[in-house]
């Protein structure tokens, strides 16, 4: 493995113990990790990572991407381990290859802590959605992030955060039951979609088997039906994976659960053109009045009606999409 370090993290522990989880490392010391990250890079940058600090780690959300309160990325670390064809990742940065671990957590911890003082009158949770630029969870081992965020969120009294992921590495978050602050977002697609657009990320199976694990030990558990895709027979696919998960999942157990489909602004569905040429469900798309490819309004409309015919609207919420969805009437508020 080669790993570069920045100079002033050579004495760092946190540093020391993601490069102890490598065997025979390369250590290159570099002066700031966009020197490489942001460069093209001729050789194969699967088996490189980077251990950095990170000036700013939070960026608020668009409107309607989550929950309905005030939220914020929470960037960590770069690159996920997994390599689903039509993740924006792909596109995004310039080397989709290299894992980038930030280890300047107190730092974070302290941004947070800033970024709340605006928010202390407010009556509503401020959400941090911590799994957006890599699968925390996936690398957990390495990182050590759930270790030390899950505790600090617990003494933030008015702040959330989500861990989002498609990893069945769960065990060490056992030891924190009954945590009201961190909600553990499962990625869940039907099997087919997980084998042709998903590959070699845990199977529908394993991912319904860790989170009834997670809810019998008493942790917050959200689902996140992100991106619904327009494939071949989708319908058929899709009712049927709803049946099947509504037999293995409590729905009233769930914390809370997203669903959106395919989206990409005219940029970015040109650049994941370029490198995905022969993904079938880009071509599906058509430019929506927003400026945004989407899925047409009426596959939209279907997916909308039939996760709402399977879960309801108590807890189910549309990502991305105007200001929501009128269930059982196939409005766009």
């Amino acid at each position: 493995m080669l790993i570069y370090l920045e100079k002033n993290l050579q004495k760092n522990e946190r540093a020391k113990h993601i490069i102890s989880c490598y065997k025979n490392p390369i250590v290159l010391p570099i002066d700031n990790y966009k020197n490489i990250f942001d460069k093209n890079i001729a050789w194969n940058t699967e088996k490189t990572i980077i251990i950095a600090n990170l000036n700013n780690a939070l960026t608020q959300v668009p409107e309607n991407y989550g929950f309905p309160w005030e939220g914020f990325f929470f960037k960590n670390s770069l690159n996920c381990v997994y390599d689903c064809r039509y993740c924006y990742l792909k596109w995004a940065l310039k080397n989709n290859n290299i894992q980038v671990f930030f280890v300047n957590y107190e730092d974070m911890q302290n941004q947070i802590k800033k970024t709340l003082e605006q928010y202390k009158n407010s009556q509503y949770p401020v959400w941090f959605y911590s799994s957006d630029y890599s699968d925390n969870l996936a690398t957990d081992t390495i990182s050590k992030f759930s270790d030390f965020f899950i505790p600090f969120f617990e003494t933030l009294p008015n702040a959330r955060m989500e861990i989002r992921t498609k990893s069945i590495n769960i065990s060490h978050l056992l030891k924190y039951k009954n945590r009201e602050h961190t909600e553990i977002a499962f990625s869940l697609s039907p099997q087919e979609i997980i084998e042709k657009y998903e590959q070699k990320t845990p199977s529908l199976d394993m991912r319904i088997g860790v989170i009834n694990t997670l809810l019998q030990n008493n942790l917050k558990v959200g689902l996140r039906f992100l991106p619904l895709l327009e494939t071949k027979n989708y319908q058929e696919i899709y009712t049927d994976f709803l049946e099947y998960i509504s037999e293995k999942i409590d729905f009233s157990q769930i914390n809370s659960i997203f669903l959106g489909g395919l989206m990409y602004t005219y940029e970015d569905y040109n650049k994941i053109l370029q490198k995905e040429k022969t993904l079938d469900v880009l071509y599906k798309l058509e430019k929506n009045e927003d400026g945004f490819f989407r899925e047409s309004r009426e596959v939209r409309t279907w997916f909308y009606e039939i996760f709402w015919k399977y879960i309801g609207d108590e807890k189910l919420s549309i990502c991305l999409d105007k200001k929501g969805w009128e269930f059982g009437t196939g409005t766009l508020l």
